[in-house]
Order: C-alpha cells, then sequence, then structure tokens
C-alpha cells in the first residue's frame, strides 16, 4: 500500500512539474499539434494600442468665465473690439467660453489665433471639442 502511495505522489509531482514548464518565461510557448510536430509560438501580451482620435472642428478660445455677466461683458467688449464672429457656449462643467469660429483645419484656426493676438488677447488658444490644442 505504500509503494501504490509513494508512486502516486512522485507521479502527481512530475506532472505538476511539467505543467508549470510548459511555457517558457521568454514568451515562447511549445505544444505539439494533433501530427506530433512541436509548434513554437511567439505571444504578444504586451501592447499599445493607442486609439485615433479625429479632431475637430477648431476654434479659438479667447477667455472662460463661471460667471455669466462677466462672460457677457467680455464678449461684447470682444466684439467690439476684433469684428469677428465670436460666440458665448457654456459647457458641461459650468464654464462659459468665449469662441471664435468653427475652423474645419488647425492652419485656418492658427492664422485667426495669430490675429487674435495681435490684438491683445495674449492667453488665447486653439482648441476643439476635446480640449485645447496647444496652449
Amino acid at each position: 500500500m505504500k509503494n501504490v502511495y509513494y508512486t502516486i505522489l512522485l507521479l502527481t509531482a512530475f506532472s505538476i512539474s511539467i505543467f508549470l514548464t510548459s511555457c517558457c518565461a521568454d514568451n515562447e510557448c511549445a505544444e505539439e499539434d494533433i501530427y506530433g510536430k512541436t509548434i513554437v509560438k511567439q505571444t504578444d501580451t504586451l501592447y499599445n494600442k493607442v486609439p485615433v482620435v479625429e479632431r475637430g472642428p477648431y476654434s479659438v478660445q479667447i477667455g472662460a468665465f463661471a460667471n455669466k455677466a462677466y462672460a457677457d461683458a467680455f464678449l461684447r467688449e470682444a466684439k467690439s473690439d476684433l469684428r469677428m464672429d465670436i460666440s458665448l457656449k457654456q459647457t458641461s462643467d459650468g464654464l462659459y467660453r468665449i469662441l471664435i469660429g468653427e475652423y474645419k483645419t488647425l492652419t485656418e484656426a492658427e492664422e485667426v489665433l495669430q490675429a487674435v493676438k495681435r490684438k491683445g488677447y495674449n492667453d488665447s488658444f486653439t482648441r476643439d471639442n476635446y480640449g485645447p490644442i496647444n496652449k
């Protein structure tokens, strides 16, 4: 009876060691196909998949306020100074953003940004619906 017990114990230990060493540490796993040939596969478990985000339309932000009265006053002043199509948009976070235009390309928005900065709005920057492009 002892021999059977030791035999089962030995076979169990041997089986566990084979199971634990079936995949190597260098990401190459060996397995056998149904015909008995050894197949070595390179496994790739670490990769960074970066989502591609469509940007745009682009705007030039010249101000942002938490107080609507301040935002309205700034909007009136900016419209008289710049003589451009300027809009006030309230965002989901409660801010009132003062924005110029909706441009299809970043180049168009950058040209307007330079003109706005020449008029003295030095804190202005380009943005889209996802946030600032370059601040």
